[in-house]
């Protein structure tokens, strides 16, 4: 599928994810077609869980240690990462 019509499909469903840094047409294509509806999760915690980008406890003994999980959509979870390295890049709020 062509930018233009990604661009076209994106705008039409009312996202505004392409005006964040980091997220083009195919990425807000893959969010929105991976995700569907924002609001099925209960919260912030639930989506980080659900793309696999929530922390995992890895302690042992007095060793506070955390990692990511390896469960989760990959896929949504590689738009985030490319996201968060766009914004990294740039002076973005996203920086904060």
């Amino acid at each position: 599928m062509a930018k233009k019509e990604l661009t076209e499909l994106v705008t039409a469903s009312g996202s505004s994810l392409q005006e964040l840094n980091g997220i083009g047409p195919s990425g807000a294509a893959r969010l929105i077609g991976d995700i569907g509806d924002i609001r099925r999760f209960t919260s912030r915690a639930h989506f980080a869980s659900w793309n696999g980008t929530a922390p995992l406890d890895a302690s042992s003994g007095d060793q506070q240690r955390h990692r990511l999980s390896r469960a989760g959509n990959r896929r949504i979870n590689r738009v985030l990462h490319i996201m968060a390295i766009v914004q990294l890049r740039h002076d973005t709020p996203g920086r904060a």
